[in-house]
């Protein structure tokens, strides 16, 4: 891969829609890109380091930023691998995803050797997929957030709450094991947020 294909790669995420949504009966064109909920998992990040660096937590800002904007790059050569297809997979579904994305990650590593980048990439993949560090936890946070987020606007915009309420019920459970307590901050803001919307359960 080089400079131009990875470029190209890049923009091509801007048209890879995230398919869970498309596995809940939601219409193709409500449905976000892959671009688009990198975008959005951003600025939750920086919504959710601001609150911990004010309660004095030591965070890396520009890793978080990275992190976020390029978490889902891989997808680019997997495409959006849903949670329903990891359900089906069992107990595996989880490794064989992070197996797959791994090796998408490493391929498109070489493309950005031209740009001294290719170590920092990998090291910022592996760090978000083992969880490991505060940076990798509000980037997962963010990334959760954004589902509710989600969930929310579609049902403003009309659809069923029950087309979608397991995905919000998973992803809260998801959400309930974090200690940041910016995400669960935020999470409730959201949850009242959905709360005063209209109900429609058919």
């Amino acid at each position: 891969m080089n400079l131009v294909s990875f470029l190209q790669a890049l923009s091509d995420l801007k048209s890879i829609p995230r398919s869970g949504w498309l596995s809940h009966r939601i219409s193709l064109q409500d449905v976000e890109s892959v671009a688009d909920h990198s975008f959005s998992v951003s600025v939750l990040c920086i919504v959710l380091a601001n609150f911990e660096l004010k309660k004095g937590r030591r965070i890396n800002l520009e890793r978080i930023l990275k992190m976020a904007l390029l978490h889902d790059l891989a997808e680019v050569l997997t495409f959006d691998i849903s949670k329903s297809y990891l359900e089906y997979l069992g107990s595996q579904g989880t490794k064989v995803k992070n197996e797959i994305e791994k090796a998408a990650s490493r391929h498109l590593s070489k493309a950005m050797k031209s740009f001294g980048l290719s170590k920092d990439y990998e090291s910022l993949c592996n760090e978000y997929l083992r969880h490991s560090t505060i940076e990798a936890k509000i980037v997962h946070a963010a990334d959760s957030l954004d589902i509710l987020l989600q969930v929310t606007n579609l049902e403003r915009r009309g659809y069923s709450e029950i087309m979608i309420h397991d995905l919000w019920e998973k992803t809260s459970a998801t959400l309930a094991k974090s200690k940041l307590q910016s995400a669960q901050r935020v999470q409730h803001i959201i949850a009242e947020e959905r709360l005063s919307l209209p109900r429609k359960r058919t």
